[in-house]
């Protein structure tokens, strides 16, 4: 599911993240903060709204990544999701959409089956206050949210072949990947040492290295800062790349000073430059034009769920 439909319905984690609503110090929970249509919507509806879908993701065992990425177009935006939730919902029934039972009983099985029993499910529906009826709602009002959505906003975008060809012809730049080294590296500091003494370290070590010793023994040996890894072609100074970027598999460089210490560099992995072609590309490209449409006509819509309705923001 499209990460914008699915943040449609699922505005999470708990009041912590809407500051101006919840740590408003004079504004009394039963005070009006909007209305929609005929719905007055209280801080306290607002405070239940975030407080019953947090619950409800917790309830379908989400990860804390997967929480904090639906969460993350959300701080700040309580009151706009709930109004929005509200006025897709009420078109939906409008219409009179419905969603079937078998596909209820379906959704409601995965999230049970995210659990080791019947019994650590209801476990956790009612530690966050809910009941299976609960749970049940919410999942058929989120579908049918998402049918609406999916009828009045994804059913009529159309992206043309000739668009993603158009794209990736005018943005050849971003499908080239630049090449890429992965290093060992022993880095001798001129801060702890000598400028003769880091040399004379920075030559055992390599001496050490080409004589086949293991590297990391050489490393809590001799290196003061840690190992470079990978980079890309462009991250570092220019002296350097000429000489890590014409390494050979496993070679070993010669000691390369800079300004504030010294180098010894070991290539473990190279990865020549690519300029990706259209077919390699042509998913990424269809699905970013797809979701950029999406955006805009979702937006256009809503706001026209907008005009039409009453929104009153106290």
């Amino acid at each position: 599911m499209n990460r914008r439909v699915q943040n449609i319905s699922l505005l999470a984690l708990g009041i912590l993240f809407f500051p101006p609503f919840v740590h408003a110090q004079n504004i009394q929970s039963d005070a009006i903060i909007a209305i929609v249509n005929d719905d007055v919507i209280t801080l306290k509806d607002l405070r239940q709204y975030v407080a019953s879908i947090a619950s409800q993701l917790r309830v379908e065992n989400k990860s804390r990544d997967e929480i904090q990425q639906i969460m993350g177009d959300y701080e700040q935006k309580g009151l706009d999701k709930l109004i929005e939730d509200k006025l897709i919902l009420a078109a939906a029934n409008d219409k009179g959409l419905d969603v079937r039972q078998d596909v209820i009983d379906k959704q409601l099985q995965e999230i049970k089956d995210r659990y080791p029993s019947e019994d650590e499910f209801l476990k956790a529906l009612n530690a966050q206050g809910l009941t299976v009826s609960d749970l049940q709602q919410k999942l058929t009002d989120q579908l049918k949210v998402k049918y609406e959505v999916d009828l009045e906003v994804r059913d009529k975008i159309f992206i043309n072949p000739q668009d993603v060809t158009d794209y990736y012809n005018k943005h050849r730049g971003e499908f080239s990947r630049k090449p890429m080294v992965n290093l060992q590296s022993i880095f001798v500091s001129f801060d702890k040492h000598s400028k003769q003494e880091a040399r004379t370290r920075a030559d055992e070590a390599r001496s050490r290295l080409l004589a086949g010793e293991d590297f990391d023994k050489i490393f809590q040996e001799y290196s003061d800062g840690s190992s470079v890894g990978k980079v890309e072609q462009g991250q570092m100074s220019e002296a350097v790349e000429n000489v890590v970027f014409s390494l050979k598999l496993e070679e070993v460089s010669d000691p390369i000073e800079v300004e504030n210490g010294i180098y010894v560099f070991k290539a473990i992995g190279i990865s020549p430059g690519k300029q990706q072609t259209l077919a390699e590309v042509k998913d990424q490209i269809y699905g970013k034009l797809l979701d950029d449409q999406f955006h805009l006509k979702f937006n256009e819509w809503v706001d026209k769920l907008r005009e039409k309705a009453y929104v009153e923001i106290k």
